[in-house]
């Protein structure tokens, strides 16, 4: 899994456009898009997104899901920042966030709910683990206006 102060893969970066700006990005994956937790946090992130867009920080959302399975839930819980479809895992891959799910007797990839906030260098600024999805962005935010508002080190 990246860690802080790794570099975002460049593989990543052509993957996902989303990822390649040079701006400050806040990248959360999230195992599945038909799921009450991950509707939840979906809609923690879109309720604060002005207060992230305020800080010029670009939310973007990823899991294994297909994009008609994301257009679905881009729907429902009416978010507009970018979300990512990784069917393939190219992408949980290469951030090394997924896992082995058996479901109906199948094993599938997913990827885990965690967070990683990228700095304008493409580089791992912060990681969050097991998140909480209701409470999480909102620390997300705070972290963000913390380390934007700070002086220079």
């Amino acid at each position: 899994m990246l860690n802080v102060e790794d570099t975002v893969p460049t593989e990543s970066l052509s993957f996902v456009p989303e990822l390649a700006s040079r701006t400050w990005r806040v990248l959360f994956f999230f195992p599945r898009a038909a799921t009450t937790h991950c509707q939840m946090q979906a809609r923690r992130f879109e309720s604060l997104n002005p207060d992230f867009q305020a800080l010029g920080v670009q939310i973007v959302g990823a899991s294994s899901d297909t994009r008609p399975q994301h257009s679905s839930f881009r729907d429902l819980c009416r978010v507009t920042y970018p979300l990512v479809a990784d069917p393939s895992g190219e992408l949980g891959r290469a951030f090394g966030v997924l896992e082995d799910e058996v479901v109906d007797g199948e094993n599938n990839l997913r990827a885990k709910r965690v967070t990683f906030v990228l700095s304008p260098d493409h580089r791992v600024v912060k990681r969050y683990d097991d998140v909480d999805p209701d409470a999480h962005a909102s620390i997300v935010l705070e972290d963000l206006q913390s380390l934007l508002r700070s002086p220079p080190r």
